[in-house]
C-alpha cells in the first residue's frame, strides 16, 4: 500500500470514535466502511500552529480532541493529518473555528 493511503487508514483507525460521533455511526462501522461514510465539504481548513507554521487543505474537515491534545484534519485528496493543538488556531473558510489557549 502506498504511504498516503496507509497513513490515512492509521489516522481513521485511531480517530474512529471521534469520526463515528461526527457521522452518527459506530466506530466499527466507520473503520469498515470509511470510504463510503466519510464526506468532505467543499470548505478550506487552515491550521496555524504555535511556531507560526500553517497548513491549508481544501475539501476538508477537522476534529479537535482535548483528550489527545490534537487536531485531526481529514481531506478528500491529500490524506489525513494530525497536529498538536497547543496554542493552535483552526480556520474554516477563513473564519476562526477553534483556538486553543496555552496551558
Amino acid at each position: 500500500m502506498y504511504p498516503v493511503p496507509r497513513m490515512s487508514k492509521i489516522v481513521i483507525d485511531e480517530w474512529s470514535e471521534e469520526l463515528a460521533a461526527r457521522f452518527n455511526c459506530t466506530a466499527v462501522t466507520l473503520r469498515e466502511q470509511s470510504s463510503r461514510l466519510l464526506s468532505f465539504p467543499p470548505e478550506t481548513i487552515r491550521v496555524e500552529l504555535m511556531d507560526d507554521s500553517q497548513v491549508e487543505f481544501k475539501y476538508a474537515f477537522f476534529i479537535v480532541s482535548e483528550t489527545r491534545k490534537a487536531i485531526a484534519v481529514f481531506t478528500e485528496h491529500c490524506g489525513h493529518h494530525v497536529f498538536p493543538y497547543h496554542e493552535a488556531r483552526v480556520f474554516r473558510e477563513g473564519l476562526l473555528s477553534y483556538e486553543q489557549q496555552g496551558a
